[in-house]
């Protein structure tokens, strides 16, 4: 009776062992699915991404803060390493983007699109394209809550559409003017007034230039619709995706600029800049050396716009404008 007695207990101790090294087994080795998703996350995570959109408190930042916000960059390596670099204004207009705000560390993918930064109490969560992370910030005595979204550099809301030619570019470039003297009075005389776009697409027919007194330019330009990277050169902040509606003018440099989806033309860009007559038939912008404007007769202008596309190739569009 002993003996059958103490193999029961022997037994029973086994079964005891053999139960808790299972669940052991379990705890050290998570569900398989729980890992697919957090290597899905991983994976999706890491590389580099480009801040798109800055509010606090539910406000956006204002054209003047995200000039500079908007070049904020988070990396996140396979190592679980990550990197945030936050552009800031400076104190002055000379120094405009000089505040880099830089904060490193290592990262913990948590669950599902969801991400932990160590030591940090920063959310951060993986929402369709985007790379949210909600902190919390002091402004005026008040905690509020700052929400900056990112989406990846590689983004094709981030490519320049190079097909698109309703929309010249007219950021002025400092450059150093060659002195001229030749005398343009006579070319003056006969390109002063409003030329017109020979075109019958859609919005870009309504495109026009005007050569007025004092060398005064200006180059009215439309588009059917905008897009984020258009959004983007004029400092705007919009959530993702992009609203259904949106309206704002913007003022930058020698531009202003009309968003509007409500228009039929959705996009307008005003620029004023100054022109020199160079000879007989060609007249350029000043500091805006990628145009150029031909004279081709006393009704015909052609304006030839060379620019280099992402590929770092060189490439030229030309229009023709007629007199009204």
């Amino acid at each position: 009776m002993v003996r059958i007695k103490t193999c029961k207990a022997l037994l029973f101790m086994l079964l005891t062992l053999a139960f808790l090294s299972c669940n052991s087994d379990d705890d050290a080795n998570p569900k398989p699915e729980n890992s697919e998703e957090i290597r899905a996350t991983k994976e999706k995570l890491v590389g580099e991404w480009k801040l798109i959109s800055n509010t606090i408190d539910n406000k956006n930042a204002s054209p003047e803060e995200f000039e500079c916000l908007k070049n904020s960059i988070a990396t996140f390596s396979e190592d679980d390493t990550y990197e945030l670099t936050f552009l800031k204004l400076g104190s002055n207009a000379a120094t405009l983007c000089s505040r880099t705000v830089t904060q490193s560390g290592t990262y913990t993918v948590i669950g599902l699109n969801s991400v932990t930064f160590f030591n940090f109490d920063s959310e951060i969560k993986l929402i369709d394209d985007t790379l949210q992370i909600t902190s919390k910030v002091t402004n005026g005595g008040q905690e509020q809550d700052q929400i900056d979204i990112f989406i990846r550099n590689d983004n094709s809301e981030l490519t320049e559409d190079q097909e698109e030619t309703d929309n010249v570019g007219t950021d002025e470039e400092e450059k150093d003017e060659e002195d001229n003297t030749f005398d343009g009075t006579a070319v003056i005389q006969k390109i002063l007034g409003k030329w017109q776009i020979d075109s019958d697409r859609d919005c870009l027919q309504k495109n026009t230039i005007e050569f007025k007194a004092q060398s005064a330019f200006e180059f009215i330009q439309h588009k059917k619709t905008f897009n984020r990277r258009d959004l983007l050169n004029y400092n705007v902040s919009v959530s993702y995706p992009l609203p259904e509606s949106i309206n704002a003018t913007i003022f930058k440099g020698n531009d202003m600029v009309v968003f509007d989806t409500s228009a039929e033309c959705q996009f307008i860009k005003t620029s004023t800049l100054e022109y020199v007559v160079k000879d007989e038939k060609t007249i350029v912008l000043k500091n805006i050396p990628g145009l150029k404007l031909l004279l081709e007769d006393d009704t015909t202008i052609k304006l030839i716009y060379t620019f280099t596309d992402s590929d770092n190739n060189e490439q030229v569009r030309e229009f023709i404008y007629k007199k009204l």
